[in-house]
């Protein structure tokens, strides 16, 4: 049976046989009332739809919040290049303070966050849109207040990580120094350090709790966040073992590429799994000048996930088959802002049985008209929630189970729209 749009199918089908237990949307006691708050025990991985940028925010079994990326881009632009997009809940108010209003319902802690943690400098993950957001007045720092820097307006944080803080003058590529994202990123962090305390830190490939429980550490020893990597360079898997494939040839740091300087982590509680890794691509070059398969290697040190941030929005360069045969994730979630982000080479490598067995949950934030009439006849799409919004991962019972959610990005009441789960979590405690 093909899920081709899953809020119509479970009107008619009921509930649907899925990894286990699935309860439809009309089934589920949830579904039209606000999503349930946080309690002491459980995760929460929460997608935030604005239509425009990737937006993450996770809380951990003790409070402990973070904040990954806030994006902002020239919306009319972008509707006129990459075709129509929903800009949700509306257009009153830039992505940043709508993410910071979201945050701030959501987080047991309210205005105060402990991290915040860029992937890396792209607008759509940190936000740049100069003449349309308004520039800061004598604060002695200029920056665009848009994305991550617009939700320091509203919300504290405490320590910051990026992939090549504090050594700003030294990043490499050149291409990175000069772009605008990173020239207003950098002073609205400055401008943090010495007005609100923050505390800076470069994101350490390999290392495990260098991202900590900072509330009641002790109650959940079975939680760790492992970097992965970040800049270029990957962990092998052997403790303080790090290989630079950005440094193997000289082009590496010329060609303009971002993407594959993103960072990643895995994120363990008990025995669920999570992955996340910005726009995390293989665009690399070896010693002999020949592609490097560095998505596939941060994949191999994954290792198997319950649930898995797609790379790069899931774009065809992303995803590849090496990866996706080593993360063997049972959920995608997808932040779509474009109309191509979803696309058959990438959606058939997640689905495909044949890389590793399974039943798959495809969950993308929003599904173009576009997209849904060009793949509906496609054998990935039964795999595909169709309805968008807000996707949050709730995870139960020391990480046992979790439950996916669809919450309407329409308003801001968080009502729900679906439910997915309980699926059991399939890994060991580390």
């Amino acid at each position: 049976m093909k899920r081709r749009d899953f809020c119509k199918l479970v009107t008619a089908a009921g509930t649907l046989p899925f990894a286990g237990t699935t309860l439809a949307a009309e089934e589920s006691p949830e579904v039209g009332k606000p999503f349930p708050a946080w309690k002491e025990g459980e995760m929460e991985l929460h997608f935030i739809y604005t239509g425009v940028g990737e937006n993450a925010f996770y809380i951990f079994p003790d409070g402990t919040s973070l904040l990954m990326d806030t994006g902002d881009r020239d919306w009319e632009h972008d509707k006129k290049r990459l075709g129509f997009i929903d800009i949700l809940p509306d257009a009153s108010r830039r992505p940043g303070e709508w993410v910071a209003r979201y945050v701030e319902r959501v987080n047991p802690s309210g205005k105060n966050v402990d991290y915040l943690v860029l992937s890396h400098f792209h607008a759509d993950h940190c936000g740049y849109v100069l003449g349309q957001a308004p520039m800061t007045q004598g604060r002695g720092e200029n920056y665009c207040l848009t994305g991550l820097a617009e939700v320091g307006e509203f919300l504290h944080f405490d320590t910051a990580m990026d992939r090549c803080s504090p050594d700003y003058e030294n990043v490499t590529p050149e291409w990175t120094r000069t772009s605008p994202e990173f020239q207003f990123y950098t002073p609205f962090i400055r401008y943090k350090q010495k007005t609100d305390g923050l505390k800076l830190e470069k994101f350490e490939v390999g290392k495990q709790d260098q991202i900590q429980l900072r509330k009641n550490a002790a109650k959940f020893p079975d939680f760790h966040v492992r970097n992965l990597c970040s800049n270029g360079s990957y962990w092998t898997g052997n403790e303080g073992e790090v290989i630079d494939v950005l440094a193997m040839h000289p082009k590496n740091a010329h060609r303009g590429l971002e993407n594959p300087l993103s960072l990643a982590a895995v994120f363990s509680y008990g025995p669920f799994r999570f992955y996340t890794g910005g726009d995390l691509t293989g665009h690399l070059l070896n010693e002999a000048g020949q592609n490097y398969d560095y998505e596939g290697c941060v994949g191999r040190v994954a290792g198997p996930v319950d649930v898995c941030k797609g790379n790069h929005h899931s774009y065809r360069d992303a995803m590849v088959p090496s990866f996706v045969r080593e993360i063997q994730s049972t959920v995608y979630v997808l932040c779509v802002w474009d109309v191509h982000h979803i696309q058959d080479n990438t959606m058939t490598n997640m689905t495909s049985r044949e890389l590793y067995p399974g039943d798959r949950l495809i969950c993308p934030t929003f599904v173009p008209k576009v997209q849904r009439e060009l793949y509906q006849d496609k054998a990935w799409w039964s795999d595909v929630v169709t309805c968008g919004g807000h996707v949050v991962v709730k995870v139960l019972d020391g990480g046992k189970q979790y439950k996916v959610y669809y919450l309407s990005a329409n308003d801001e009441n968080h009502t729900v729209k679906a439910v997915f789960g309980p699926f059991q979590s399939k890994g060991e405690i580390a």
